[in-house]
């Protein structure tokens, strides 16, 4: 009985303390912590933050509007369910991000075609104004890499993260993403050798 309003006054404080900062922005820890309890309102607060990153990560891995919109909204879903499981001294993109990556590569192991969307709107990775034709073979190109190679080609150059940051978000040592990533670009540039008329030594 002792123990047990020990813990309830623990929890009393931590409801006051939550209440005290209600007027100011919540860090995403303390986010984390209400979601840990049940809270989907303090969940939603998290979807907002990571919704548009998700969204065009999933974009590059299956190149379709729907199947991202889909698999991004499903990845937010399990995470939710499977929150309990999350570390708090950890952050939670990187967690989020592997739900979402096996979501993908399950997706595309099932699927035997893609279906095409508009590429106006997407941002190029080369950041640079190009016609569709160089858009679509540019796609192509990075829809041939091997997963993990477009998985750093996405994160690097459709989200702008670091190497820090891809490095902590895949799991993986800073020389694996830096080795990737250059093995990428040049799969990609041999793949895109005949449109941009570049001779393969």
């Amino acid at each position: 009985m002792a123990r047990e309003r020990v813990l309830e006054k623990k929890s009393v404080f931590f409801e006051i303390e939550v209440w005290i900062k209600k007027d100011c922005i919540l860090s995403e820890k303390d986010s984390l912590r209400l979601v840990k309890r049940g809270n989907r309102e303090a969940y939603g607060t998290i979807v907002k933050t990571y919704m548009r990153t998700a969204y065009f990560i999933a974009l590059g891995f299956v190149h379709n509007h729907q199947d991202a919109l889909d698999l991004s909204q499903e990845a937010f879903i399990r995470a939710f369910r499977n929150i309990r499981r999350f570390d708090l001294q950890k952050p939670f993109f990187p967690w989020f991000y592997q739900i979402m990556r096996n979501l993908c590569l399950d997706h595309l192991r099932r699927s035997h075609s893609r279906k095409e969307i508009p590429l106006e709107g997407i941002q190029d990775p080369s950041r640079e104004e190009k016609d569709r034709d160089m858009k679509e073979a540019l796609w192509k190109g990075i829809m041939e890499l091997p997963f993990e190679q477009r998985e750093v080609i996405i994160l690097r150059y459709f989200r702008q993260f670091s190497y820090k940051e891809i490095a902590e978000t895949v799991g993986k040592p800073l020389g694996t993403i830096m080795s990737s990533l250059y093995y990428a670009k040049k799969r990609l540039r041999e793949n895109l050798a005949s449109y941009l008329g570049i001779k393969k030594k």
